[in-house]
């Protein structure tokens, strides 16, 4: 059997519990200008364009920078925009890798956030939040960010599917026949996910969904002369933009490669 027949039946035996009718991250993607410098902070072995730097607490083949996603290593004001999905829930402190998030940004760059709601307990390797929709917009807000949209991207059935599953693990026994059982389980729960292609799409559906998301922008300065005496901090910004960009201070000295680790090297 072929690499990819295998990928398919590890598929089908064991299938994600959760769906999106619509992707909020090509969504959003899909506004942003084409040499536009995108991180993607906990990534988590993903990569979502080619140009896009990966940033997570973990390596691996498609990670660029390792690090404490509280304190990234990178200069402030370095990317248009920052995807973090999956990840806030597993950080001790969500609010500091916002600030961190507001301070990568250039001023203007937007913010892609999902978060879940109704979803089980899975640590990576700790799961310590949860957010309501509204309790999303504010967190966002008080981080700094102006709403641009938000929302729901994994519907009430998502959720469903999730909760129940893992109900029956509850009740499976140790074991073999406990992982049998708990596998014959979500094959046969998972299904229920794509009804949210009608009901996640309801207005009220942000009350059980399993997860919802924030698009924002970091406000820009307001024009005007600086006051007598201060001047603007030095700036770092990504030369080129893009998969082979680099931070690049005043002085014209490359700090770090933007350039994913399979490119960098390569002239």
């Amino acid at each position: 059997m072929s690499w990819s027949g295998l990928k398919r039946g590890r598929r089908y035996f064991n299938p994600s519990l959760t769906y999106q009718p619509r992707p909020e991250v090509e969504e959003t993607l899909s506004l942003l200008p084409q040499d536009a410098r995108i991180c993607d902070l906990g990534a988590g072995g993903r990569r979502i364009t080619a140009g896009t730097f990966t940033v997570d607490g973990f390596e691996t083949r498609e990670t660029d920078l390792v690090c404490d996603l509280h304190e990234v290593s990178l200069p402030t004001g370095c990317f248009d925009a920052i995807f973090c999905t999956g990840t806030l829930e597993h950080v001790a402190d969500p609010s500091r890798v916002l600030s961190e998030i507001a301070r990568l940004l250039v001023p203007g760059g937007h913010v892609h956030v999902e978060v879940p709601f109704i979803q089980g307990f899975h640590a990576d390797p700790e799961d310590f939040w949860r957010w309501t929709l509204p309790g999303l917009r504010l967190f966002c807000r008080r981080g700094g960010f102006e709403e641009v949209r938000s929302g729901v991207h994994m519907g009430p059935s998502s959720g469903l599917a999730w909760v129940a599953h893992a109900y029956v693990e509850e009740w499976a026994p140790n074991g073999v026949s406990g992982k049998v059982m708990s596998r014959i389980a979500r094959i046969a729960i998972a299904p229920l996910k794509y009804l949210d292609r009608w009901v996640g799409t309801k207005e009220a559906g942000h009350r059980i969904a399993s997860g919802v998301f924030f698009v924002g922008r970091k406000p820009a300065p307001h024009p005007g002369p600086l006051p007598q005496g201060e001047r603007e901090s030095e700036t770092f910004f990504p030369e080129g933009g893009g998969s082979g960009s680099a931070l690049i201070p005043a002085d014209g000295q490359e700090v770090l490669s933007l350039a994913p680790l399979g490119e960098r090297g390569k002239g």
